[in-house]
């Protein structure tokens, strides 16, 4: 049982990691300029940045833990 639940993990992470890639690629299109929101700030694109790499560092990092554990 336990080794299914590791290879569900690592699947897990190996199609997270896919997904991070996946936004590095298509970076300008999800958090750059939008010339439908001219009153956007660059502040509030880097928050945008910020609160979705923080949630996926800490879903891959609580992941990466419970598979090596």
């Amino acid at each position: 049982m336990i080794i299914l639940i590791k290879i569900s993990l690592a699947l897990f992470l190996i199609g997270w990691s896919g997904l991070g890639l996946w936004m590095l690629v298509k970076y300008d299109q999800l958090f750059g300029y939008h010339p439908d929101d001219p009153a956007e700030s660059s502040g509030a694109r880097a928050l945008n940045v910020t609160q979705v790499s923080s949630v996926w560092f800490g879903f891959f990092a609580v992941a990466f833990y419970f598979l090596i554990r």
